[in-house]
C-alpha cells in the first residue's frame, strides 16, 4: 500500500505539502498540487479514513524550538515552558534548530502533519509570511523572539529599548568607546539590540560604527577567549554590552586575568540577571528580563487557543530593567 512518502518521492515535494494536498489546504501552489495528485493516482493511493481520524486527534504534545539546549537563556527559558505546559496535561518536545532554517521547516512538517498540538517558537530565523505559509491554521506562538506579526501571538521584552538604556548609562557615565555583543546577529532579536545600541549613540551625538559589533559569543568559556584577544590587544574599549551574563562573566574572568580593573577602567553589562551575576567581584551588572511573566502569559493564551478560543491575535511587549551592581 502507497503512503505519504511514496507520493512525496514521486512527486519531489515535502511530506508536509503531500499532508496539506490531501486535507485541503490552502497554502499549496497549483503546481505541486497537480504533481501530488498524479502520484496519488499512479500510486492508486487510497486516504485512511480511520487512519486520518487519528491523526488529527489531540497529541497533547507541544513542541518548542530552541536553537541549542545549553544556551545559557533558551535552558531555563524552555524548562519554565516545560513545567506550565505540564501542569496543564501537556507534554513538551524540544527541537533544536542549531541555527538551521531546514531544522526549522522540519519542525513545522511535523505540526502539519498533526503529531504536535501546537508549536512554541523561541528563536527563529524565518520571518512570520514564511512560518505562515509553512503552518497555515495549526497554532504557533512566539516566546521570547520580537516578530514584528499580525497573525501570530507574540510575547517579547523590547530589546532595542532594553540595550538603548544599559548604553544611554554607559555613555553617560563616560565611557566613551563602548562593544556590543550579539550571539547570533542573523535573529530579530539580536537586530533590534544593535538598533537601540546605535540609536542611543546618535541621541548623545556620539560616533558609533559597525567596528564596535562582534557576534558568535555566548557562553562563560568564549567569554574569556574573547576577553582574552580584546585584552592582549590592548583595544581601548571602555564598555561592553555582552549579550548574556554568562559571557560577561567570562569577560570579567580575563579582564581581571590581564590586570584591567573593572569598572575603573571597564564597565560590563550582562543581559537577563541570572543568579550568576551575585557570584562575581565585583557583583555583575544586568539588564533583567521578564521570562517569568512572558512564560505565564505565554501558557495562558497557548491554552486558550487550545480550547479554542476566539480572539484577536496578541502581541505583548514587555519592558527590561537595568539593575547596576559592581561592574
Amino acid at each position: 500500500m502507497a503512503t505519504i512518502l511514496d507520493i512525496a518521492r514521486l512527486s519531489g515535494v515535502s511530506k508536509s505539502t503531500v499532508s496539506r494536498v490531501i486535507n485541503n489546504h490552502p497554502h499549496v501552489s497549483e503546481d505541486s498540487r497537480k504533481r501530488v495528485m498524479k502520484a496519488i493516482e499512479e500510486l492508486s493511493f487510497v486516504r485512511n479514513a480511520r487512519g486520518v481520524h487519528l491523526r488529527i486527534k489531540s497529541t497533547n504534545t507541544i513542541g518548542v524550538t530552541i536553537p541549542v539546549l545549553d544556551h545559557p537563556y533558551f535552558s531555563p527559558l524552555v524548562s519554565k515552558i516545560a513545567e506550565k505546559c505540564r501542569k496543564a496535561g501537556y507534554k513538551i518536545v524540544i527541537f533544536q534548530t542549531y541555527y538551521s532554517i531546514d531544522e526549522e521547516y522540519e519542525i513545522y512538517e511535523k505540526l502539519t502533519e498533526n503529531e504536535l498540538d501546537a508549536v512554541i517558537i523561541t528563536h527563529t530565523l524565518l520571518s512570520e509570511e514564511e512560518i505562515k505559509q509553512r503552518v497555515g491554521d495549526k497554532i504557533v506562538m512566539v516566546c521570547n523572539e520580537p516578530l514584528q506579526t499580525g497573525c501570530l501571538d507574540v510575547f517579547s521584552l523590547n530589546e532595542s529599548e532594553a540595550v538603548y538604556s544599559a548604553t544611554r548609562y554607559l555613555l553617560k557615565e563616560g565611557r566613551n568607546y563602548l562593544l556590543f555583543c550579539a550571539d547570533e546577529e542573523r535573529t530579530p532579536l539580536q537586530q533590534q539590540r544593535w538598533e537601540g545600541f546605535v540609536q542611543a549613540h546618535l541621541d548623545l551625538n556620539k560616533t558609533c560604527t559597525i567596528q564596535q559589533k562582534i557576534s558568535g559569543y555566548s557562553t562563560i568559556e568564549e567569554g574569556i577567549i574573547l576577553g582574552d584577544e580584546i585584552f592582549l590587544d590592548k583595544s581601548n574599549y571602555d564598555g561592553i554590552l555582552a549579550g548574556s551574563d554568562f559571557l560577561a562573566v567570562g569577560l570579567l574572568t580575563s579582564a581581571k586575568k590581564h590586570g584591567v580593573s573593572v569598572p575603573k577602567e571597564l564597565s560590563i553589562i550582562g543581559f537577563d540577571n541570572h543568579p550568576i551575576c551575585l557570584t562575581t567581584f565585583p557583583a555583575l551588572s544586568s539588564i533583567q528580563n521578564q521570562t517569568e511573566m512572558m512564560v505565564n502569559d505565554l501558557v495562558t493564551c497557548l491554552l486558550d487557543r487550545l480550547g479554542q478560543k476566539k480572539f484577536s491575535t496578541i502581541r505583548r511587549v514587555y519592558k527590561g530593567e537595568l539593575i547596576i551592581r559592581g561592574t
